[in-house]
This record gives structure tokens, sequence and C-alpha cells, in this order.
């Protein structure tokens, strides 16, 4: 506990980046907050801005916290114990969100997060579908699924290369359930994403990107998480420049 107080102090001093994920309905949001104070109780939060409309917090919601500090990316989940005015030595007044200091930091190191091409003699095949990870096990059977050949993965995200006309017409902010195998001396990954972007190279190729979302919510993602970090650790060995990242 000790260390995990002195990490999130640190975080506070530093005016560490923190990313707060939560769900709201189907809805995923990324949002960008920072510590403002931590004792071994408690965490405060600044409530968290975005890009386009801020889903309401409040009391209850789970959440998912991640800072990066020094070599290794830090992630909690907590629950949502209060938003109200946070008095700070020095500085007016602003609107906090109070959560329970965390039991527990897992720790990834950033290189994890650094994205790798797949090695030549390796090949990784990921099937995905529409409608997340829960359409695979809904009513209606299975539902329809694309192939492709993942070129670079990351624990942020992935990218395949999927060839001719086969191409699904995805928007961006799509939801995906996917499965990546690995190979066989590797358990496989199953996930969320969303679609982030799509190229085509001059060969008529096609490479779409997507980005994993919820990885930190639960025990299972937390777990495919680290089938991911393990993996492309392993691929950074034999580590290249691509030119056709777009994930």
């Amino acid at each position: 506990m000790r260390q995990i107080h002195e990490c999130l102090d640190e975080a506070v001093r530093r005016e560490v980046p923190v990313c707060l994920t939560c769900r709201t309905g189907t809805q995923w949001h990324n949002l960008h907050t920072r510590i403002l104070h931590s004792t071994p109780e408690a965490v405060w939060l600044e409530y968290p801005a975005a890009d386009g409309p801020v889903p309401e917090i409040t009391q209850g919601i789970e959440v998912g916290l991640s800072f990066k500090l020094k070599h290794h990316k830090h992630i909690f989940n907590a629950t949502v114990q209060a938003v109200e005015e946070l008095g700070l030595a020095g500085a007016a007044a602003v609107r906090a969100i109070g959560v329970a200091a965390p039991q527990r930091l897992q720790r990834v190191q950033r290189r994890a997060y650094h994205r790798v091409d797949v090695p030549r003699n390796r090949s990784v095949l990921a099937t995905f579908w529409s409608g997340g990870l829960p359409a695979a096990t809904g009513e209606g059977g299975a539902p329809l699924n694309w192939e492709g050949w993942v070129t670079n993965i990351s624990a942020g995200g992935f990218q395949v290369r999927i060839g001719g006309r086969n191409a699904p017409d995805f928007e961006v902010g799509d939801l995906v359930g996917v499965r990546i195998d690995l190979g066989q001396e590797y358990k496989e990954v199953l996930a969320d994403a969303r679609f982030r972007q799509q190229h085509m190279d001059e060969r008529g190729v096609t490479y779409q990107g997507f980005q994993f979302v919820g990885l930190n919510e639960t025990s299972q993602g937390r777990e495919m998480l680290r089938r991911i970090a393990v993996i492309v650790c392993e691929f950074q060995r034999f580590q290249s420049p691509s030119r056709n990242s777009v994930a």
C-alpha cells in the first residue's frame, strides 16, 4: 500500500495526465483528467474534459483509470464515491471526482503500448464482427464476420491487412468484437475494439486500424492486456519501421 500511495503522490506532483474510461449503455468514453489529491483512503481527480460532450459522471459509476509514470503504465478500477467541489491550497475550488484509494495497482511496461510490427515469419489472424464481444453470443446465431492479417499490434490497438474487396464498410467509432490468434505458443486475445481509420496502398490492399477499449475494466480484459503485452515484447525483438501503421 505504501508503494501505491507514493506512486499516486508522484503523479500528483508531476501533474501526470490520467485517462478515465467509463461506459454508459453500449457507449465507451475515454476522457482526460489528472489526480488533484491523494490520501491512503481516497483519490481525487479533476472532473474530466473531452473534445465532445462529456457524459455525466455520478456516484456509483464504475471507472477505469490509467496513467504513465516512468517506465510503466499504471492501471486501476474504482467506483465513484463523490462528485463535489474540492478546495486546494493556494487555488480556487474545482469540480472533482472522489474514488477509493486502490488496493492494487496493475503495472504494464510502457513499451507494450509502442506499436510493433508482426515479424515476417509470423502469421497473426484477426477475426472480427460488428457489435462487440456480446454479439458473438447473442440471439440470432453467429454474426457476420471478417478476417484479416494483423500487421502491427500494441496494448492500445492493432492494424489488419485485408486483401481484395472484402474490407467491411465501417464508420469511425464503430464497435467490433475481435479474436486474435497469436499462434500455438500463445493464448488467443478476445476484446472489444473501435474502428479508427483505413487506407489503401498502391496495390489495392486495404489496411484498417482499430483501438482496443475496456481492457482495464474487467479481470478478463486485464488478462487480455497481459497476453498482448507478452506478444508485443516478443515481437519487439524483430521490430522494424512500418510505413503502413494507421491504428
